[in-house]
C-alpha cells in the first residue's frame, strides 16, 4: 500500500493543479479571439516559411502565391549552389523573395534548423524589410490557410497582441494513423485557448521587434523549439493571446515518419518538463504537474504497475474510451477513435524512453542541455530572485514525490509483485 506521506504529498500536488486548472478551463469555454472579415486597406506583414536542404521541402507554393507581396522565404548561408538556384526559380516564378541566414555554429559547424534560421533572419529587420512592430507569420513549408491571412492580421492588430498562437490543424486525413493524429491535433489546439504560450512550430504570429528579442535568448534546440518561442515571450511579459484562425498541414502518412517525429516531439518534451523542470513551472502549473510529473517522471513506475498488475492496460483503456468518448459529445464520434489508447500507450510508454536518449544525443551534438534562457531584466532584483526560489522549491517538491512514490510502490511489488519475485529468484549472485 502507499505510505501516508506519498499520499499526502500526491494528494497536494494534484489539488494545486486542480486549482490552476479550473479558471483556465472556465477562460477556454469563453470565446477566443475570432477573425471576421474586414474591409479597407490591405494591412502590412510578411509571412516566413523556413526550407533547407531540400527544395522539394517547399510544398505549399499554391497559397504562397496569393500573398506574393507578403512572402519572405527563409533558408541559411550553408546550402548548396544547387538549391540556391531551384530556389531562385521558384521566387522569379511566383513573385516571391528569400532571405539567406547566418547560424550559429557547434565546434565549427552551422547549426541547422528553422529557429536558427529565424534568428538570423530576424538579427537584421532592415534586411529582412520590416518594421520593429511589422506582424509576422513563421510558418512550415507545408502549412497554408483556407480563410483570409488580411482579415487574421487585422485581428491580431485589433487585439493589440504582441504574440498570438494559431489553430493548426491536419490537412485531409485520410488513413486511420492521419485521422488520429487528427484527432489529437484538434484537442490539442482547443488547449491553446487555456495557454496560448504553446506556440506551435507550424504556425504562429507575433511583432518582428518581439521574434527579434526571443531568438536572441531561443536555446537553438530543434526538438522543443517551437513551444520554446512561446514560452519565452510568455515569461518576458509580452501581451500573447489565441487567435482562432486556422492553418492546415502535412503530417506522417506512414507509422515510420511518424514513430520518427514523435521521438524528436517528445524528446522536446524531455527538455521542457524534466531539464528544465525549474523553469518557471508556477506560471503553468497544472501543465507543469501533468507532463514533469506524470507522463515523464513517473515512467519507470507506470512500467513497474504494468508488469505486475497487467489489469491496468484493460482499466485504461475503459477509462479513455469513456474519456474519448465525452469530450467528442456534439462533435461526432469516428470508429477510428477506437484506437486511441493504443496510440497513445505508443506514446507515452513506448516512444518517451527511446525519446530521453535522443534527447541526449541532440545534447551532445550542441554540446548543450538546451536550457531556456529568460530576459527578465524588465523585473527588479527582488522579484527575479524571489519567483527563481519559488521554481526550485517546486520542481523540488516534484522531484521529491516522484522519487518517494517510486521508491514506495516498487519496495511494495519486490514483496508482493508475482513478476518481481521471478526476477530476483532468478538472479544469484
Amino acid at each position: 500500500m502507499f505510505s501516508g506521506i506519498t499520499l499526502i504529498l500526491l494528494i497536494t500536488l494534484a489539488f494545486v493543479a486542480l486549482v490552476d486548472y479550473i479558471p483556465k478551463a472556465i477562460n477556454a469555454a469563453k470565446k477566443p479571439a475570432a477573425v471576421k472579415p474586414g474591409y479597407g486597406p490591405k494591412p502590412d506583414y510578411i509571412i516566413m516559411p523556413t526550407v533547407y536542404g531540400n527544395i522539394d521541402y517547399l510544398k505549399n507554393l499554391r497559397f504562397l502565391r496569393l500573398y506574393a507581396k507578403n512572402v519572405v522565404i527563409c533558408t541559411s548561408l550553408y546550402e548548396n549552389l544547387e538549391f540556391y538556384e531551384e530556389l531562385s526559380k521558384v521566387c522569379n516564378k511566383y513573385g516571391l523573395r528569400f532571405i539567406c541566414a547566418d547560424l550559429p555554429k557547434v565546434n565549427g559547424k552551422p547549426v541547422k534548423n528553422a529557429y536558427t534560421i529565424y534568428k538570423g533572419a530576424f538579427a537584421d529587420l532592415a534586411k529582412l524589410g520590416v518594421a520593429p512592430d511589422t506582424p509576422c507569420i513563421l510558418m512550415d513549408a507545408d502549412t497554408y490557410a483556407i480563410k483570409n491571412v488580411n482579415n487574421l492580421v487585422r485581428t491580431f492588430s485589433l487585439h493589440k497582441f504582441d504574440i498570438a498562437s494559431l489553430r493548426c490543424e491536419v490537412s485531409n486525413p485520410k488513413t486511420l494513423l492521419e485521422v488520429l493524429q487528427a484527432y489529437e491535433y484538434k484537442l490539442a489546439m482547443d488547449n491553446r485557448r487555456m495557454d496560448p504560450w504553446l506556440t506551435s512550430g507550424a504556425c504562429s504570429m507575433a511583432k518582428a521587434s518581439v521574434y527579434r528579442h526571443v531568438f536572441m535568448h531561443h536555446s537553438h534546440f530543434f526538438a522543443g523549439g517551437d513551444i520554446e518561442i512561446g514560452k519565452l515571450a510568455h515569461i518576458m511579459g509580452y501581451h500573447m493571446g489565441h487567435i482562432d484562425f486556422t492553418f492546415y498541414t502535412e503530417v506522417p502518412a506512414t507509422f515510420r515518419d511518424w514513430y520518427n517525429q514523435r521521438i524528436v516531439w517528445f524528446a522536446g518534451g524531455v527538455r521542457h518538463h524534466v531539464i528544465n523542470i525549474a523553469s518557471f513551472s508556477w506560471q503553468h502549473y497544472f501543465i507543469f504537474f501533468y507532463n514533469s510529473l506524470i507522463v515523464y517522471l513517473l515512467l519507470p513506475l507506470r512500467w513497474v504497475e504494468m508488469v505486475n498488475y497487467p489489469l491496468t492496460c484493460l482499466l485504461l483503456l475503459g477509462f479513455s474510451w469513456f474519456y474519448v468518448f465525452i469530450a467528442n459529445v456534439g462533435r461526432g464520434w469516428r470508429k477510428e477513435y477506437l484506437f486511441l489508447p493504443v496510440y497513445s500507450f505508443m506514446q507515452s510508454m513506448i516512444i518517451l524512453p527511446v525519446a530521453m536518449v535522443r534527447y541526449c544525443k541532440y545534447a551532445r551534438m550542441q554540446k548543450s542541455l538546451g536550457l531556456l534562457k529568460y530576459d527578465l531584466s524588465y523585473a527588479t532584483r527582488a522579484t527575479r530572485t524571489f519567483f527563481r526560489s519559488l521554481n526550485l522549491a517546486v520542481a523540488s517538491l516534484v522531484l521529491l514525490v516522484a522519487g518517494i512514490f517510486t521508491v514506495d510502490r516498487t519496495h511494495y511489488w519486490v514483496q508482493h509483485g508475482h513478476a518481481f519475485h521471478v526476477l530476483f529468484s532468478s538472479m544469484h549472485f
